[in-house]
Formats: C-alpha cells, sequence, structure tokens
C-alpha cells in the first residue's frame, strides 16, 4: 500500500503534492533548480482556483476516472509493472519488438494502419485515456508508486455562504447574452465610422444591473465588451452625464481593479482631462443622497481603488484634495490650535487655507473641504441607524466594511494621513463603532476585525507631519503629556470634585491601565465626562451630529422618565406620596449607553499604550489547528473582490520600514499557513486514523509525507531573558520508526537537515471514520471529520540514527550513512506557543506534548516558511533594519522617484575603467548617442577608460550634457601560458545595455527593464565583471528567484576574466544542477584544499629547477611564503639589478655572465679564486706605491677579467647576432616555464623581452598569492570554520536565491558578514519583502548601511511573483514585487530595447508592450532567422480548434480545465513537424492550464513517446512555468472555450508570445479572443492570417524559402480529423520511400 505514494520516475510528480495539484505547481518560495522557481500564482490555473491538480485529474501515470477520496483506495496489484499498463514481463518484450502496448492488451503497430485504428476519442476529455483503463476499472486504484490524487478541499465552498464566488462570463454570455445586442453599437468596424451615442442605451444597460442585483457576470460580460473603452468614455460629458453613465464607470473601473490582472486606468490616462470633472460629479452624486445603499458601496469601492492608484498623476490631484489641510475646518478648535502650534509650518500654509476655503466659492472647493467630515459623520450615524434595526442586512454589513477599508487606506499612506487622521482622531471612529449596538451582532465579525486594523494604524508610531517613525521613548513622553493634560483639566476645571482631585494628584502607574481608569470615571456624572472629553480628547458632544443626536436622545427618554414618575406619584394614595419632594434623577438605559461610550473614548485615549512590536514578538511563528482551519483568518481561495477582507495591503507607499515589515509579516504568515494547510489536508486522509479495539487512535494508511510519531520528550527549556516572561528556547527529542518505508522514501526522510521544520500532530480518531470526499468539506470540519486535536511546529537541528549518528551533517563529505529503523531529530519547539502551552495547562486544559501522534514532513523547497518569518520579525525589532539614505524616501513610496540615480548622486564616478566592454572605437561612438561630444584619439585598442564631462547647467530635474573622453591602455602581461591570457567580452552591447552598465557600476539604484531576448543576463554579468576588478576591496551579493537564474549568471561570469576561486553559491539549489563545477560552499573549500595542493605541487617544482629540492619548500603554505620571499623574489631583483648593469644593448653583459657563472661555483672554488684575486691586488698595489713597473704586465695579467669560457663567448655571439637579448639571457626562471609554449623570448627587442619576463614574475607572483590565500584553509582545521571563513573574507561574488538570503540572514550578520553591492536577477517576480531583506544581509556601521549600489533587472510586463492564495493576491496585493513598485512610483527605468531571440515577425506579438523595441541585427541578417520553417507556411499562426465531438474545455473536476481537441491538434503538429526532421528537442508544448498539460502528456505518451520516430518534445509545461526560458519552435493550447480565463492578463500573454525563436502555433477559440480589448494588439495581427493550419506539404527540411516570400503551395487544414489524414500521408510516403531504399539495398539511388 505504500507503493500509491511513491511517484513513478516517469510522472515527474514532486513528493506530497498539496490538494489535488498538479504535481509540479512549485511553491510560492522556492529555492528549486530551473523552471519549478518561475511559475506565477495558480500557474495553469483560473484565477480563485488553487494551483493543484485535483484527484479526477487522471493521467496516464494511473490514474482514476472518478476521484476518490484518499480513504478509499484499495492496494496496487502487485502484478502490475513500473507503468501501471502491463506485467513487468510484457513490457520488454514489447520494447524490443517496437510496438506500444495499451492496457487493454491491443497491440498498435507502427504503419500508418494501425494508427488509423487508433482515433482520438479514445482519449476522453477527463484525461482518462480510454485505451489505458477499460471503463469498469477506471475507479481502480492509481499506479505504483503513485501518489493518489485527491480533491482539493479548497474548491468546495466554505467561509460565509453569502460570500461565494461568482459565476464566471463565458462566450456565450458575450456572444449571445442579453448585452449582446447592445455591444454591437459599439463593436470595431472595419470602416472608421464611430458608433453613435444614446443616453438610454446607458440607462437600460444599468436598469438591467440593477434590476440583476449588480450580478458580477453581467459586469464582466460588459467590461468584456470593452464597454468603459469604447461607449462610456469617448461619450462622456461632464454637464449631461446621468446617474447611471456615472455609476457605470465607477463599476467597470472597480471590475478591472477587482480582476487585478486588467490595467484599469489606461483608458483614462488617454483622456486624463476628463476624470476631474467626473470624480466632481461622483462627489455630487453621493452628496445628492439618491444612490441606494448597495450603490453607495459601489461608490466607496470606487474611490477606494481610487486612493489606491496614487501613481496615477490625474487620480492623485483629484483624491489629495479631499484629504488636505482644508479639511482642517472641521477640527476641534482646541485641537486644531494645538497642531498649528507643534509645526513652524502649518500657520502660514493654514492661513492661505483660510482664506481660499472659509467661504468655498465653487463646488469643487466645498467638496474639498467638507467632503471627508461630512463622510465620516454619515458612517457613524449609519452604523448608530442600523443598530437599531431589528435585523442587520448583507448590504448594510457590507457598506460599513468598506467605510472601514476606505478609512484604512487613507491612513496607511502618509500623503492621505497627514491631514485626515487628526480628523479622524476628532472623531473617536473606531471607539464609537466599536460601542455601536451594530458591532455587538455576530455578523459583524469582519467589521470588528476592520476596527482592529484601522485602531492599529490610527495609533501608529509616527509623526504624522514629518514622516519620522516615533521611537519607544516618545510614544511614552507623548502618552504622559495626554495624561498630564488629564490631571491638568481635572485641577482647573473641577478643584472641588473628589475624585477628580485623586485623579489630578496621581502617579502615571496608578493611573494608566483601562482598569484604574475605569474605576475613576465611573462615578462621573455625565456633564463632567462631557467636559473631559472636549479638552482631553477634542471631542465636543454639541458639534458632533451624531453625539448630539444621542444626546437630545438621552435628554428625552430621561424627560420621559420623569414624566413616567411623577405621573405614578400623582396616582398613588396621598399617604403614599413622600413627605419632602426631592427631585430625583432617573437612570435610562440610554443615558448608561452613552456614559460608556464616553468614558470608552477617554480611557481609549488615555490607556498605556501597547506597542506591536512586542506583540509580535510574542507571537508564534508555527500555525495552529485554530489558525490552519479558521476560514476567517486564513480565506479560502475563491475570494471574488466583491467584499472586504481584514487583511492588510501592499500599496505603493508605506508609513515606515517596521510599517512595510509588519504587513509583510501578516501576509506571508497567512500565506504559509494556506499552503500548510493544503499539505495537511492531502497527508492527514492518507493515514486513514481509526480507533483500534481498546478506542485508542491508530493508522491503517500510509502517506509519503508522514509517519506515526513514536515519542517526544522535552529535553531542555531555558529560562526566559531579562524582562521576557518567553523561555529563551525550549528543546526536545523525536522519535520515529521507517520500519516498511520503501527505500526512496526512507532517503526522503533521512534527508531532513537542519533548519528543515516537520509538523506535530494529535489526531484522535473519530468512532466513524469519514468516507467521503476531502474536496466536500468546508474548511472548518476537517479536523473534526478527522480527529485533528493539537498542531504544534519544530525546526530540526539534529537527525540521529540508531548509534547515535549524526545523519543530517550540512557537509556531504561528513555525513554518516544511516543504521538501523529508528530516527531521532533534536528539535527546537517554539519558546511562544510551549509557553501559552503550559498557561493552558495551568487553566486545567490537556497537556500537548505527550499526546502528538503523528509527524508530518514538507518539501525542503516549499517549507521556509518559518526562517523567513523570523527574519522579518528580527528586523522589525533590529537597529540594523536601515537602507541606503539614497534609497530611504524611495523604498517607502516618497520623494523624488528619480532620486537614486546615479547622475543625481554626489557620488557619481567621473572615470570609469570599461575594460573589454567596448569592442572597439566604432562601438564607443554607437553607445553614446546623446553625449555632446565623444573625443576618441586615433588607433585605440581595447580596454577603454571613459571620462564624463559635464557641459554647462543643466535644468532642474534634467541630467545635464556630457562630453565623452576615451582613452586605452594596456593589461600587464601574467603570464606565459594561454590561460594567462584575460578572456575577453564579445558581447557588442547596444547604447541602452552600456547606460545599464554605466548605472550599475556607478553607486546608486539601477533599475533594468529586459524585455525577452533583450540581453539582460550579460548585462548583468559585465557588471560584476567591472565592479570586481575597478573595486577589489567590495564585495558582490548576486541574488535571482530560482537557482537556474543563478546558474546561467555563473556560466557567463566564469567565461569572463573572473577567477574562480572568488565565486560562491549559497542554498541547497546546486544539488539540483547539473554543474561540471561545485560552486556551493562545501565545493569551494575543497576547490580551495585541492587548489593548495596543485599550487605547492609548482612550489616543489620550482626549488627543484632552483637545485633546492628537499628543503620543505612547498611542506605548508608559510613555508611557501618564505621560500618566495627568500629565493624568488631575491633572484627576481638581482635580475633587475644585473639588467641595469648590463644595459639595453648588453654592453657589460660579460661581466655580467661572469658574476652570475661565478655566483654559480661552488663555494670552495670562489673562495680560492678570490683570495688569488685579492693577492694579485695587493700586489699591484706594492708595485704602485714603490714607483716600479718591473712586472707590471704580470700583474694587470693577474687582475684583468677572468677569461670569458665557451658558454659566455656563445651567449655574447647570440646577442651581437640579435638572436638573443639580455632579458632572455638573464631571466633567472627559465628552467621553470620549460612547459610554457616555446620559445618563451621572442627576442625581437628588449622591451618585448622584458614584458615576458614580467609576465613571467606575475605568473609566480599569483601563484604564492593564491597559495597565501589558501593559508587560512590550511590553518582552519574543520569544514564549518573554512566555510564561514569563504563566505565572510575570500569570496567576493557570493550568490544565493531570494529565499535563501532569507534562511540565512542571521547567520550572515552573527559572522560580521560584509558587502557593498547587491544584483537582482528575475526581480519582477520576487516578492517585496524577499527583494527587501537580501538589502539587510549585514549590520548597519553608526546607522548607515554600507551598500552601495542596488541593480534590479527584470521585466515588469511578465508574470509576477507566486501567490497561491487569492484573497492574499488580490485584496492584499502579496504578489507585488518591489520592482513593479517601484516602476508604478516612476522610478527611472533603463529599457533594453533590441531583441535578438525571436524572428522579427514573430517579435511585433510583444513588442508593442515595450518602449520602442526593436531589433538587433542578428535577427534580420542570420540564414537562420530568414529562412522560413519548412513544411509550414507562416513563421507564426493562431489555429481556430472548434468543438470536438460536441465538446470544448472540460472540467472533470473543478478548475482543471481540458480541452482534448487541442491536445491531439498540438500532438499531431509536433508529430508533423517530427516527420519532416524537426529535432524533438528544439520544439515545446505549452498549455495555459495544469489539466491541459497532463491531457497532453497522456496524448503524447499515447500517440508518439513510444515510437522512436517521434519521441517527445523537449518540454510540455504550463506557460507560467516557461517563463525564462525559450525554444525554437513553441506549441500552444489556450484550452478555453467559455471564457478567456487568465490569459487576458497580459502579462502572461507577454510570455506565452515571446517564448518561440523561429515558430510559435498557437491552438484556441478565436472568437473568444478576438473582441477582448486586452489582447487586441495580438489577437489583430493573427486575423491577417488564416485561422486554418496552413501547411507547405512539398517542402523537406532545408528549405530555400525565405520567410518573407510568404507561402508558397499551402496546404490548409480543416480540423483534427483532417489533421490526422495529412500525417497519416506523410507516414505513409516515408515508410514507402524507406521500403524502396531497403529493397534496393546499398546501391540503391
Amino acid at each position: 500500500a505504500e507503493g500509491r505514494m511513491a511517484p513513478d520516475p516517469s510522472t515527474e510528480m514532486a513528493a506530497g503534492s498539496s490538494d489535488g495539484a498538479d504535481p509540479e505547481v512549485p511553491p510560492a518560495r522556492t529555492e528549486s533548480a530551473g523552471e519549478e522557481a518561475t511559475a506565477s500564482a495558480g500557474e495553469g490555473e483560473e484565477p480563485g482556483s488553487v494551483p493543484t491538480e485535483p484527484a479526477a485529474a487522471v493521467t496516464a501515470e494511473g490514474a482514476e476516472a472518478e476521484a476518490q477520496p484518499a480513504s478509499e483506495a484499495e492496494p496496487v496489484p502487485a502484478a502490475r509493472g513500473p507503468t501501471g499498463l502491463l506485467p513487468k514481463a510484457a513490457s520488454p518484450a514489447l520494447a524490443q519488438s517496437g510496438y506500444m502496448a495499451t492496457p487493454t492488451g491491443r497491440v498498435s503497430g507502427l504503419l500508418p494502419k494501425a494508427m488509423a485504428a487508433m482515433p482520438p476519442q479514445q482519449l476522453i476529455a477527463s484525461g482518462t485515456q480510454a485505451g489505458l483503463l477499460p471503463k469498469a476499472s477506471a475507479p481502480g486504484p492509481p499506479a505504483e508508486g503513485v501518489d493518489e490524487p485527491r480533491s482539493s478541499s479548497s474548491t468546495a465552498g466554505g467561509g460565509s455562504s453569502e460570500k461565494q464566488g461568482k459565476r464566471m462570463v463565458t462566450l456565450r454570455d458575450v456572444m449571445s447574452g442579453e448585452f449582446a445586442t447592445y455591444a454591437k453599437r459599439w463593436a470595431p468596424t472595419s470602416g472608421d465610422s464611430k458608433p453613435s451615442f444614446e443616453s438610454g442605451v446607458v440607462e437600460a444597460i444599468y436598469t438591467s444591473l440593477r434590476q440583476g442585483g449588480f450580478e458580477q457576470s453581467q459586469i464582466m460580460a460588459l467590461e468584456f465588451n470593452s464597454y468603459l473603452e469604447r461607449y462610456l468614455l469617448p461619450f462622456f460629458d461632464a454637464e449631461k452625464a446621468t446617474t447611471a453613465h456615472l455609476m457605470s464607470i465607477a463599476l467597470l473601473i472597480n471590475e478591472k481593479m477587482r480582476d487585478g490582472n486588467i490595467s484599469a486606468w489606461d483608458s483614462l490616462a488617454a483622456r486624463k482631462g476628463m476624470f476631474a470633472p467626473y470624480f466632481e460629479r461622483m462627489l455630487e452624486l453621493w452628496k445628492s443622497g439618491e444612490l441606494p445603499l448597495r450603490e453607495k458601496s459601489y461608490f466607496l469601492q470606487f474611490l477606494i481603488n481610487c486612493f489606491q492608484s496614487l501613481e496615477q498623476d490625474f487620480v492623485r490631484d483629484c483624491c489629495l484634495k479631499l484629504t488636505g489641510l482644508q479639511s482642517w475646518f472641521h477640527l476641534n478648535q482646541l485641537h486644531r490650535d494645538r497642531l498649528l502650534a507643534t509645526n513652524k509650518k502649518l500657520p502660514a500654509f493654514w492661513k492661505k487655507v483660510q482664506k481660499k476655503y472659509a467661504e468655498p466659492k465653487t463646488i469643487a472647493a466645498r467638496h474639498e473641504r467638507n467632503f471627508m467630515a461630512e463622510l465620516l459623520d454619515e458612517f457613524l450615524a449609519s452604523a448608530e441607524e442600523f443598530g437599531e434595526r431589528p435585523t442587520l442586512e448583507t448590504e448594510e454589513l457590507t457598506f460599513l466594511e468598506r467605510a472601514v477599508e476606505l478609512l484604512i487606506d487613507l491612513i496607511d499612506q502618509l500623503p492621505t494621513r497627514r491631514f485626515f487622521r487628526p480628523l479622524l482622531a476628532d472623531k473617536h471612529f473606531v471607539v464609537r463603532c466599536r460601542g455601536s449596538k451594530v458591532a455587538q451582532q455576530p455578523e459583524a465579525r469582519l467589521f470588528n476585525q476592520l476596527l482592529g486594523i484601522l485602531r492599529y494604524y490610527e495609533n501608529f508610531e509616527i509623526d504624522d507631519t514629518t514622516g519620522a517613525p516615533l521611537t519607544r521613548r516618545e510614544v511614552t513622553d507623548l502618552h504622559y503629556e495626554r495624561l498630564q493634560t488629564l490631571q491638568r483639566v481635572t485641577f482647573q476645571d473641577f478643584p472641588d470634585n473628589q475624585h477628580l482631585r485623586q485623579l489630578a494628584l496621581a502617579n502615571v502607574a496608578s493611573l494608566d491601565t483601562r482598569e484604574a481608569m475605569l474605576e475613576r470615571f465611573s462615578p462621573l456624572p455625565l456633564e463632567v465626562l462631557k467636559v473631559l472629553c472636549a479638552k482631553v480628547c477634542y471631542l465636543d458632544v454639541s458639534k458632533d451630529p451624531t453625539l448630539a443626536t444621542m444626546e437630545r436622545a438621552v435628554r428625552e427618554k430621561q424627560e420621559e422618565a420623569e414624566r413616567l414618575e411623577a405621573e405614578k406619584e400623582q396616582q398613588a394614595p396621598e399617604s403614599a406620596r413622600p413627605k419632602k419632594k426631592r427631585k430625583k434623577k432617573v437612570k435610562t438605559e440610554e443615558e448608561q449607553r452613552f456614559k460608556e461610550l464616553l468614558m470608552e473614548i477617554l480611557v481609549t485615549r488615555l490607556e498605556r499604550p501597547s506597542l506591536q512590536q512586542d506583540d509580535i514578538e510574542r507571537m508564534p511563528l508555527y500555525p495552529t489547528e485554530e489558525l490552519v482551519w479558521d476560514p476567517n483568518l486564513v480565506p479560502e481561495e475563491n475570494y471574488s473582490g466583491d467584499y472586504s477582507l481584514a487583511l492588510p495591503k501592499l500599496n505603493l507607499q508605506f508609513l515606515t520600514i517596521h510599517d512595510y515589515l509588519l504587513r509583510n509579516f501578516n501576509l506571508f504568515r497567512l500565506e504559509s499557513t494556506y499552503e500548510i494547510r493544503g499539505d495537511l489536508q492531502d497527508q492527514i486522509p492518507r493515514m486513514k486514523p481509526q480507533l483500534d479495539a481498546d478506542g485508542v487512535t491508530e493508522f491503517a494508511g500510509k502517506a509519503r509525507m508522514a509517519l506515526p510519531l513514536l515519542a517526544l520528550e522535552v529535553m531542555q527549556v531555558r529560562r526566559p531573558k531579562v524582562g521576557e516572561v518567553v523561555p529563551a528556547e525550549v528543546r526536545a527529542e523525536v522519535r520515529w520508526s521507517l520500519t516498511g518505508v520503501l527505500p526512496h522514501v526512507r532517503a526522503e526522510w533521512d534527508q531532513l537537515r537542519e533548519h528543515d521544520v516537520i509538523f506535530l500532530i494529535r489526531i484522535s480518531a473519530p468512532s466513524e471514520p469519514y468516507e467521503g470526499k476531502v474536496g466536500d468539506l468546508p474548511v472548518s470540519e476537517f479536523p473534526v471529520k478527522f480527529g485533528v486535536t493539537a498542531l504544534r511546529g519544530a525546526e530540526i537541528t539534529e537527525l540521529l540514527d540508531d548509534e547515535g549518528n549524526n545523519i543530517s551533517d550540512p557537509n556531504p563529505a561528513e555525513r554518516k550513512t544511516p543504521v538501523g529503523d529508528t530516527r531521532v531529530a533534536r528539535v527546537l519547539l517554539d519558546p511562544a506557543q510551549y509557553h501559552m502551552d503550559l498557561e493552558s495547562m495551568a487553566d486545567g486544559k490537556k497537556e500537548v506534548y505527550n499526546t502528538l501522534n503523528l509527524i508530518v514532513r514538507r518539501k525542503p523547497k516549499e517549507n521556509n516558511f518559518k526562517a523567513i518569518l523570523d527574519t522579518i520579525r528580527s528586523l522589525m525589532g533590529s537597529e540594523d533594519t536601515v537602507v541606503p539614505d539614497w534609497l530611504h524616501d524611495l523604498f517607502l513610496g516618497y520623494g523624488d522617484p528619480g532620486a537614486a540615480q546615479y547622475w543625481k548622486l554626489p557620488t557619481s564616478l567621473d572615470t570609469i575603467d570599461f575594460r573589454d566592454t567596448f569592442l572597439d572605437q566604432d562601438h564607443i561612438l554607437e553607445s553614446f548617442p546623446e553625449a555632446d561630444d565623444i573625443d576618441i584619439p586615433e588607433d585605440l585598442q581595447r580596454p577603454f577608460r571613459l571620462h564624463f564631462e559635464r557641459v554647462g547647467q543643466a535644468e532642474p530635474g534634467k541630467r545635464p550634457e556630457e562630453r565623452v573622453v576615451a582613452s586605452a591602455y594596456t593589461l600587464p602581461n601574467m603570464g606565459p601560458y594561454p590561460e594567462c591570457k584575460p578572456r575577453e567580452n564579445s558581447v557588442r552591447f547596444t547604447p541602452m545595455q552600456v547606460e545599464a552598465i554605466r548605472s550599475g557600476v556607478n553607486p546608486g539604484l539601477t533599475m533594468v527593464v529586459g524585455p525577452p531576448g533583450t540581453g539582460k543576463t550579460d548585462t548583468a554579468v559585465q557588471v560584476v565583471n567591472l565592479l570586481f576588478h575597478n573595486f577589489p576591496d567590495q564585495k558582490i551579493v548576486l541574488v535571482a528567484h530560482s537557482n537556474q537564474a543563478l546558474n546561467d549568471l555563473f556560466e557567463k561570469i566564469v567565461a569572463l576574466d573572473i577567477p574562480e576561486r572568488y565565486l560562491l553559491r549559497l542554498g541547497r539549489g546546486i544539488e539540483e544542477l547539473d554543474a561540471i563545477k561545485d560552486f556551493s560552499k562545501w565545493g569551494r573549500v575543497n576547490h580551495m584544499l585541492q587548489r593548495r595542493i596543485e599550487l605547492l605541487a609548482k612550489v616543489e617544482r620550482l626549488a627543484d629547477k632552483f637545485g633546492l629540492l628537499g628543503h620543505d619548500a612547498a611542506y605548508t603554505c608559510e613555508n611557501a611564503q618564505h621560500f618566495f620571499l627568500h629565493h624568488v623574489q631575491y633572484r627576481w631583483e638581482e635580475f633587475q639589478k644585473m639588467l641595469a648593469i648590463a644595459g639595453k644593448d648588453g654592453a657589460n653583459l660579460d661581466k655580467v655572465l661572469a658574476r652570475k657563472k661565478q655566483a654559480g661555483e661552488p663555494a670552495a672554488k670562489r673562495r680560492r679564486r678570490d683570495a688569488a684575486a685579492a693577492e694579485a691586488a695587493e700586489a699591484a698595489e706594492a708595485a704602485r706605491a714603490s714607483g716600479q713597473d718591473a712586472g707590471g704586465e704580470e700583474v694587470r695579467a693577474r687582475t684583468a677579467d677572468p677569461p670569458k669560457d665557451e658558454d659566455i663567448s656563445a651567449e655574447m655571439e647570440l646577442l651581437r647576432k640579435g638572436q638573443r637579448t639580455v632579458v632572455a639571457l638573464l631571466f633567472p626562471f627559465t628552467e621553470f616555464f620549460d612547459d610554457a609554449p616555446q620559445p618563451l623570448f621572442t627576442s625581437t627587442s628588449y622591451e618585448a623581452d622584458l614584458e615576458v619576463a614580467e609576465g613571467c614574475y606575475r605568473y609566480l607572483s599569483n601563484v604564492f598569492r593564491e597559495i597565501e590565500e589558501c593559508r587560512a584553509f590550511e590553518l582552519l582545521r574543520n569544514g564549518h570554520d573554512r566555510g564561514n571563513y569563504l563566505i565572510t573574507t575570500h569570496a567576493r561574488i557570493i550568490a544565493m536565491t531570494c529565499t535563501h538570503a532569507a534562511l540565512t540572514r542571521s547567520n550572515l550578520v552573527k559572522l560580521a558578514f560584509k558587502y557593498d553591492n547587491l544584483i537582482m536577477e528575475e526581480s519582477a517576480q520576487i516578492l517585496e519583502v524577499e527583494t527587501f531583506i537580501p538589502m539587510l544581509l549585514q549590520q548597519s556601521e553608526r546607522g548607515v548601511s554600507r551598500l552601495k549600489r542596488v541593480m534590479l533587472i527584470g521585466d515588469h510586463h511578465q508574470l509576477p511573483p507566486v501567490v497561491k492564495n487569492r484573497a492574499f493576491q488580490k485584496y492584499g496585493h502579496l504578489d507585488q514585487s518591489l520592482y513593479a513598485r517601484f516602476v508604478r512610483l516612476r522610478t527611472p527605468t533603463t529599457d533594453l530595447n533590441l531583441q535578438g531571440r525571436a524572428r522579427s515577425e514573430i517579435a511585433e506579438l510583444y513588442q508593442w508592450r515595450y518602449r520602442d523595441l526593436g531589433n538587433l541585427s542578428n535577427v534580420l541578417t542570420n540564414e537562420r532567422y530568414k529562412r522560413a520553417n519548412a513544411g509550414l507556411s507562416y513563421e507564426y499562426q493562431f489555429v481556430d480548434v472548434q468543438d470536438f465531438d460536441g465538446k470544448g474545455e472540460t472540467q472533470p473536476t473543478p478548475h482543471f480545465f481540458q480541452n482534448l481537441a487541442e491536445a491531439e491538434y498540438c500532438v499531431a503538429l509536433f508529430m508533423y513537424m517530427r516527420l519532416l526532421g524537426y529535432p524533438a528537442a528544439k520544439i515545446s508544448i505549452l498549455s495555459t492550464y495544469n489539466g491541459q498539460k497532463a491531457l497532453i502528456r497522456d496524448v503524447v505518451r499515447q500517440r508518439c513517446a513510444w515510437n522512436p520516430l517521434f519521441g517527445e518534445p523537449a518540454k510540455i509545461t504550463t506557460v507560467d512555468r516557461f517563463q525564462g526560458q525559450q525554444n525554437d519552435f513553441i506549441i500552444v493550447s489556450l484550452v478555453r472555450t467559455n471564457h478567456v480565463g487568465h490569459i487576458r492578463d497580459v502579462r502572461r500573454l507577454v510570455v506565452t508570445m515571446s517564448r518561440a525563436r523561429l515558430g510559435l502555433y498557437i491552438f484556441g477559440r478565436f472568437a473568444l479572443y478576438e473582441n477582448c480589448f486586452e489582447l487586441t494588439p495580438v489577437f489583430s495581427r493573427f486575423a491577417k492570417r488564416p485561422r486554418q493550419l496552413s501547411l507547405e506539404m512539398d517542402e523537406e527540411m532545408g528549405t530555400q524559402r525565405t520567410a518573407a516570400s510568404g507561402p508558397r503551395n499551402p496546404t490548409l487544414v480543416n480540423d483534427i480529423h483532417h489533421m490526422w489524414e495529412v500525417l497519416q500521408d506523410k507516414m505513409k510516403a516515408q515508410f514507402q520511400a524507406a521500403a524502396g531504399q531497403v529493397a534496393g539495398g546499398p546501391g540503391a539511388s
């Protein structure tokens, strides 16, 4: 039975794939290799669905026709083979015979006749192959080794039944729905005629929408028909527009924003002048009171969308006026005076505002002054009004929720918060809403959660005017100031009040708690509370409309109660009446509620503030059972966008770095919890928990990712740190057994490593096991049905085997082989959670840890959430959370978007050594087209150095003109070996690439937009190259989303002139890549140790050449350094002295040679010769002293130079003839370099040979410099220390994925890691916070970031980061990347504008999306791009595919879309191309949905995978996953026939169109896409070509037809049946030709 959990190797199914998931769907944050890291949210799934393969999606790997719950699976028959199709014995024979076996026992041959007997109908649209399993056996078990598919719980309903996703609009709605007739009025026509406008049409459509309850499918149909772009906006007249026209525009903008994949403002951006009058009319419409409550909610949603789009200048201009200083006319006078007094600049502005707005003269000015205040009053009045009603309607609750959402959006970004927050604080909105009757109703849970977020942002620790974050001390000071105000007011205004006198003299500690305040305020009368509210909380009850109404109601109730009391006394007998009348105040319920409200306002303002950071520190990081299965906290993915959520939003701007981190922390935590829930709901049912005879829970099933837990023992609980109550650390040991587990599953359990997270679960099996489908269960019922009562997380520190050996050592070389079946994991429990559990035990709850009975693991690549959350939390409380000053304001979304550009910073470099960037002088001239002048001396050769001089004075904000002065230099000779020659760049960079390179080398922020095929990786690599050589003391950190991207970077970096010893890769991904060289930490350590051995061998050889063998010169690195100093460097210095003596022409060479020879004589002989010379010298001196010349000749003979021997004579002769130079004759290391290319010296000139000699010495110096670098690895004795030294000191280029950066940050900070430059590839695919963390991998230096350069490279026009949950994606904008946000903020970018990947014709399909994207010359002149695709009439084509057997798209299970006709058609085209001779490796088949991907794989296996004539395409995958990759020929299936689906996201469309180099063939339903406004630029081009596949049947590979010549003899394929006939004819002709050749023998022609 365990075999069902193991994947079949041929399926590529990932272990423990989450809920019904397509097994290849990657996690949101992966550290995976290649394509798995590039997927987008819900890749291949309809937005709103789980990006996973459902249970009923059966593939050829042994799938089921109908989805079964995991608990019903049966054991796999032992007779089935690895493929699940035939017994093992049959497979090899069939393979040898060249036949394909089908599960039913049929054998299909290779001949066309047999192929014809296998019609497409055998593959049914559910993904089950009728030819693979008989119908009766379809519900049988999956193949051995295949995970049981399961239903997705996420596809079931859940959460609020009133807030489910709406029906998607279909093609029928568009083409023949109720609005189809109207749509024809504005549909585009071939002529130039424009539609005529009729206001009645707008009214009729709006009336229909209103009657239908504004059904989302109706609005979607209108939006799809371009109602906004082609009718509402072109004919909008602000003066004449009706309510229907105004609200219709708002509804359609809301719909575009709700979808999230469609640009809502593009159509308005073309008519910017129209928005201001439209916005004013909308405000008037609200003020008029004409709108019903539901339409008011839509109006609020429109306002929310506007305030979330402040990057649009025309939107910003209108919106910010509503929250300006003019709204302070509605502030309490005391409050306003205090605010004006605390800011020196505000009084002057306030005077100007008073002049303009004291008496507004225009409607617009009146709105700017009053709108927000009146809006708040209306909200508060509505809350009171709704609370008095007997029932709370959904529309009323939605209205209030939208209102609070709008207020949150206004105060969570500084431009709107600055002046609006005082107004909100004046109203005490949160307290009053929470005190309303509405908030007490159970339906108002979301309303209360939203109020909690609003209160948090209202009290956020920030100075509203300056935007500076407040420290703890400043927050405390403000708290004390408010309390002092209270005491001052009570002392001055109520000196005789006993209660208040004590309050005025009390110390803060006894006063600022809620309990103490309530105790002191409760006895106070209502009038006193009103005074305190007015003077302390700036709330004047009499001037607030809602509170004034409440006060009148209190008085009326009091008067009525007093009247009734008086009447009661009058009616009483006279004897019962009191003798002395005393007016007694009657207390009413209304008065008590009003008093409680005022007291709550006072307490909320004055109580001790609770800092969010403290709450975060006490929060457990691992999700518990309450959080995981609470649909209100972790929404389901079917969020439709038509209601608010209590989630933070990632928008353009953030208040502080802390605010930024906190929003990301909350969203990331919930997204991780959602993914964990999916995995747990996959594994727990597989274990089949049940009760045994004794009523004890046992597990009858098995799961790949789960095992029964044998024991858990808490080993150590460390004392809390000073000032904390949570334990510092909790260690435990967890024990499980691997007995009976399959080998590959056992290996996966044994691969658990340090920092991996496991989940420990307590399951108390229900008395009756759940027998239904897991997908049918609402989320909240899952733990009940399966008995989940506790869930805890733990982080592994060590994994031990039976003998106690550590089998989880991070160094593979030191990892032990596991022994036995029992495993013990030493783990760290969550201290905060452990503390909470102990407190719960003290309250009488059941102990948790001793009752846990199940352990679940997750795939390591998607189980990094804990480390990332821990990193974010540590950053929130760290003083090192500092970004560079030049980036800080832009990061938060404020200031000049271009302030971080290099030419605006004072650190801009005037001179840059571009080395080999430019190929020649012309290249320099081409690269600076905007330069004022370029000065290049004649005959310069690279490498080049450029100097930039500013010319004149530039206008403010504009880049100054420059003059470029070029110079060149010669690189020094680094040695005589071929590998010593520097590797040079061969890419002719375009001007925009050069600008990106220059910007990347300069300090500051560089944003590079890299459209497909524009060489962004080459650009990044050249920046790395220049930084490496120009700044040798700086480190570079490379970060990418996927390991494949890092691999591509490294391949190109190594190809340049950068020594590989300085490169390092961190993370696990290197293990998954087929890299020849291991750049991991351990690989580099081993490389350095091996390199040490190689270098010391060279030293040994050098010593041998010197005759010093046996002197232990190469024993250690230190010995080698001594050897270098005393022997190598000494000889070099002597060589230089001898050159100076000999002279360039060798005039004194004989003396030098004699001296050199003497230096080489034996010591005894040299002493005798020196003694004889000394004796002769003395004799000569004596002769001169006596004046005698006798024997003079003899003396001169004895004192003259020794005679030249034959060697010296020969060398002198070579020198005279010019065959040798002095350098060659005297060089001391000639023998060592005898293995270099000879001759070592060319002897052409003294200078040339001297350069060679210096190069040889540089080579030796580098050898010893490398040895010195290896010395640390020699001294450090263990791999851990060597690895740390490698990271902190040795490596200069360090690469990691964004996920690993979060995982390893704490370790890097502890190691005092330092770096100066950050380059991020694929930055548009990386989550906001995962882009931010790599900027903080080091400690700040006295509060200043060391980071000098940040280079972000990406393409925001392609797919964004992966977020699986639609609520977090669409509502919280968690899929927003920092790169995309900077683009939205209008940060200047360098747009690479020449592509060299695709044919120019194919590039036209996506060039429209980019700024001036053109083509490189290679795609215009290269023969492979000019030649047509053999056998195909066009280089790209859209093939219209109609229903097959009456079916188009199908869904075997929800959101698992398939289309059999398209699958067959795509595979048939692939087979046709293979018959023509196209290599299978050059063809990839893509789909936009996972279901279709599975079906295409089935079709390929059935049709052609078994046949070597065809084989399989290079890839069959989804478009999302193929991002970042390309192939020569791409075949795409769009799948959908009812609704456009998520291909409407232009980013996905761009990815789809840009994957092909030479041929792109797309299959789909053309009528569905042709009218889609967003797709028009692409489909208008497709429409110019036939919609039937056009083939050139008479062509073969190697055709000379050019692409420009067009079709020659086209054959149009009508449908899939026709295609199969064409394919069979082609096959038959090839078989006949092959048979003819065989029959003719070798001599046949």
